[in-house]
């Protein structure tokens, strides 16, 4: 795939998951996108956890990169085994782009032992008919694509955040904006 990939991150920090996930309607200077993931094993009937990490857009000269290829080249080059299953869930900042969506859909329909579902934070470009295409051709590859309610963002501040021991804070509006994006969001997977 691409031999300029880093690994992925352990974890970030807190003003990091704070500016970038944060639910926002209007996200301004949220340039990037942020996926953390947990793959899970699936073992007779049941999963086990397996590898979870971070990553986010590359941007330098090299690696011109959106999180989601950074996973998909990780993931193919160093996990993928034909005889393994696989469950894989993604929190992402912002919901993929068209291309990002088609490269996924296109190795899930090559890869039938990996399931995915995808909890993003916010919708990029959702008034677009290629944006709301691309989330619409994941749902029918079998990608549930859902928002980020209170219990993911508490999840995520608990297992990829350097958090030292403090409980996750919700913002002001995120409950809010959840409805919101959840609305948004079941009108374009109509």
């Amino acid at each position: 795939m691409n031999p300029h990939i880093r690994n992925p991150m352990e974890a970030m920090y807190p003003g990091t998951f704070y500016f970038q996930f944060k639910n926002l309607w209007e996200a301004d200077n949220r340039n990037e996108t942020w996926l953390c993931f947990a793959v899970e094993v699936i073992k007779h009937h049941s999963t086990v956890s397996w590898k979870t990490g971070i990553f986010r857009n590359q941007v330098d000269l090299q690696t011109r990169c959106h999180a989601e290829r950074c996973f998909l080249s990780w993931f193919c080059e160093d996990i993928l085994s034909p005889n393994t299953n696989y469950q894989v869930t993604w929190y992402t900042s912002w919901s993929p782009c068209p291309e990002c969506a088609r490269e996924v859909a296109k190795f899930l329909a090559r890869h039938s032992n990996v399931v995915l579902t995808i909890y993003t934070a916010r919708l990029y470009y959702s008034q677009y008919p290629n944006y709301q295409e691309g989330l619409r051709r994941l749902n029918g590859e079998g990608v549930p694509v859902e928002i980020m309610d209170y219990e993911d963002f508490k999840y995520c501040w608990e297992n990829f955040v350097y958090n030292d021991g403090k409980p996750f804070k919700p913002w002001k509006g995120l409950k809010t904006n959840f409805r919101s994006l959840t609305r948004c969001l079941r009108e374009i997977l109509q």
